[in-house]
């Protein structure tokens, strides 16, 4: 395996654009520009916006956009809800904390899904979306509230850099914010 100069770019931060220019011409590729995509998440030397964001809205839709499910019952709905859907976000939630008006986008997409599946006919919703992530045992379907998964994947950082775990990222961690 090999690395393809060609479609590789060099990004720096604090360096000077001639030293930049050094570097890519160095090896033989272009220098990149911020804010970037990494890993099919953005990354910014300033902080990430709500626009910056909606790809993950636009991702979901983009999946319900392929799938014949008109005649699923609301418990069919309610599994591909839960296992596609909501897991959509995961791994964006698991670095970011999302805005409120993502929170709302990705749930708007849900909440039509589980009323009207893929048909673009508007149909009465029986019950607010609330009620609906509410666990089985308190009148719910127990829908993923993605509000709350957000803020327990990023807590797992919290519990990893608590344990001390030896992993480069948490030792990066470490260094930077405790000293």
């Amino acid at each position: 395996m090999k690395i393809n100069y060609e479609k590789s770019e060099v990004f720096s931060v604090g360096v000077n654009e001639a030293d930049q220019l050094a570097i890519a011409s160095f090896f033989g590729c272009k220098v990149g520009v911020w804010p970037m995509t990494y890993l099919g998440m953005p990354v910014s030397t300033s902080k990430i916006t709500k626009a910056q964001f909606n790809f993950v809205v636009e991702k979901a839709k983009r999946r319900l956009s392929s799938w014949k499910c008109d005649a699923l019952s609301s418990g069919g709905k309610a599994v591909i809800l839960n296992s596609s859907l909501s897991s959509t976000p995961m791994y964006m939630m698991g670095v970011y904390l999302l805005y409120e008006g993502n929170y709302q986008a990705l749930d708007s997409v849900r909440n039509n899904f589980f009323w009207q599946g893929t048909n673009k006919k508007r149909k009465y919703h029986m019950l607010k979306w609330e009620a609906l992530i509410r666990p089985k045992a308190f009148g719910g379907v127990d829908f993923l509230d993605i509000r709350s998964m957000n803020i327990c994947l990023l807590v797992k950082w919290i519990i990893r850099l608590e344990k001390s775990d030896d992993s480069i990222c948490i030792q990066l961690l470490h260094k930077k914010y405790q000293g």
